[in-house]
């Protein structure tokens, strides 16, 4: 899920021991233990009571979002029914669960069978003059599997590099099958493919599923389990499963992949429609993810903190540079897997629309907005792309309930991030480097540009970063990372000075030059008034 050379750990973080069932310890700890101690026992007893108590009641929708919300399912060993009747995988009616699984696993075996297709099999039964390895037809099944090839090449970089540090994602039948989920995924939607970061979304689903079947496995030996729960948990539709849940999860989180303004998909039609006179980081990699964020910045974190809002415009930093990662991955890269679970559990549980990522993403900057207030442009580059740990994860859940809704919410205690900013300094100088290290420009046809669109192209125009991140690059982050006098090119209208500023002047007066080109601008390219 998360890069090779990106840190799950923070070097700053405290360890500390967690009580109570965790997930991601139980995995390593019981992986190889062939009986199950007195403790283990103990909890196996309370199995079935768990099942009823979120289950067994006719208000249950209510009772498990208000788990979801709370943080109540960290420990919990049914989060993946929970997170299917979140994202509408099961209905209300608990009488029809077993139906819909059993709906859902028949279709993504259609799905499977349709789309992961192997040329030799069918070889009897086709044309060999069409049918053969060297055939460009499109009807040749030689021909598809060559394409698909290509994109599971792809599909399987990325798999590869789903968290590194666990050991159950470097298993080969757990890449096989991250691998085959996203591949048909794609094939069911030609429309946007395969776009890099899926698999960041579907790799904690696996997860989550996977340690509720291992619970179920060991529960069934010294309890007699429903039968609800041996088709809802049966280990053997893991793959089914997991594609059922990516795909509703999908259907919320696609637009912030798509770089298409306008959809119309299953029905239901969308329209994105783009800012007037807009700046040029309203305009990118996607119309409906980059809105996103902007909106964020410019009017939810303008209300609640307008302090913190100027100076980040101050610094120039665009909510793209890191909120696209934020957003797209529902905070993937920022929590580790045991706290960006219980992040999850209240985003599902809140509402299928993932309405609650917005205050999430303004809570997350006002936990660190001391820091980023008294810090540079790297540090606080650094603060927001290695987002500091944090001690209380459902703080940060409450706040954003809060920040939401204040009439309905209790007013979280307030919190503050300290530490030592260097880390975040060099970590922010580090971004910088790689950015410029990748940057390309394309050299402007001088002779075809005037004046005016020249002068703004050289101030806006950003390069293309290197890599393949899955995220497109940001416009300002390589200009803001320049030094001062290289940052806005001095207009060709503008006389040339004697003297250079100092890059304090120039820090303590941005307005004036800025403002002076935007008239500078407006003038030039408005019509002129002819004389008469």
């Amino acid at each position: 899920m998360q890069h090779p050379n990106f840190e799950t750990r923070h070097p700053l973080q405290q360890e500390e021991q967690e009580t109570g069932y965790d997930p991601l310890q139980n995995y390593n700890r019981n992986r190889d233990r062939g009986s199950l101690d007195s403790t283990v026992e103990s909890t196996l007893q309370s199995y079935g009571k768990e099942w009823d108590d979120l289950f067994q009641n006719s208000n249950y929708l209510a009772r498990i979002r208000q788990a979801g919300i709370n943080g109540r399912l960290r420990s919990s060993r049914f989060r993946s029914v929970c997170w299917k009747v979140y994202l509408d995988g099961l209905p209300e009616d608990k009488t029809q669960w077993i139906s819909r699984t059993k709906e859902l696993r028949a279709q993504y075996e259609k799905i499977k069978e349709t789309h992961i297709t192997n040329p030799r099999k069918a070889a009897g039964q086709q044309d060999l003059v069409v049918n053969n390895p060297l055939s460009q037809d499109e009807g040749s099944l030689w021909n598809k599997f060559f394409q698909d090839k290509e994109l599971r090449s792809m599909i399987k970089q990325d798999v590869l590099r789903t968290f590194p540090e666990m050991l159950f994602f470097q298993e080969e039948d757990v890449r096989t099958k991250l691998t085959d989920i996203l591949f048909c995924y794609a094939r069911e939607n030609e429309q946007l493919l395969y776009k890099q970061g899926m698999h960041e979304l579907l790799a904690p689903i696996v997860f989550v599923l996977h340690c509720d079947h291992q619970a179920f496995q060991h529960a069934s030996e010294t309890a007699n389990p429903s039968e609800e729960m041996k088709v809802l948990l049966d280990p053997k539709f893991h793959e089914h499963d997991a594609y059922a849940m990516f795909s509703l999860l999908m259907e919320t989180a696609e637009p912030w992949f798509s770089s298409f303004e306008r959809e119309v998909r299953k029905g239901k039609e969308e329209m994105l429609t783009s800012i007037p006179f807009a700046r040029p980081q309203d305009s990118g990699p996607s119309v409906a993810i980059v809105t996103k964020v902007n909106r964020i910045q410019d009017q939810l974190v303008k209300k609640h903190d307008i302090e913190l809002y100027m100076h980040l415009n101050r610094l120039e930093i665009a909510p793209q540079i890191y909120g696209i990662r934020w957003v797209r991955l529902l905070f993937g890269r920022e929590f580790p897997l045991q706290d960006l679970l219980v992040v999850w559990d209240a985003l599902f549980a809140d509402s299928i629309t993932l309405d609650l990522v917005d205050y999430v993403f303004v809570a997350m900057l006002l936990y660190i907005r001391d820091a980023l207030i008294a810090s540079n442009f790297q540090t606080c580059l650094g603060l927001l792309m290695h987002y500091p740990p944090i001690g209380d994860i459902h703080s940060l859940l409450l706040k954003a309930l809060f920040l939401r809704d204040p009439k309905n919410n209790p007013r979280p205690v307030n919190y503050q991030f300290q530490q030592n900013l260097d880390y975040y300094k060099t970590r922010g100088a580090d971004f910088v480097n790689k950015t410029r290290a990748n940057t390309k420009v394309a050299p402007l046809n001088i002779n075809k540009v005037s004046s005016s669109l020249l002068n703004f192209g050289r101030k806006l125009i950003a390069p293309m970063g290197g890599g393949s991140s899955g995220i497109s690059p940001i416009n300002s982050e390589v200009i803001s990372a320049l030094p001062p006098q290289a940052q806005v090119p001095r207009p060709l209208a503008e006389p040339p000075s004697c003297t250079t500023p100092t890059n304090t002047q120039m820090k303590s007066q941005p307005y004036p030059q800025t403002q002076h080109q935007h008239r500078l601008l407006k003038s030039e390219s408005m019509p002129q008034p002819q004389l008469k």
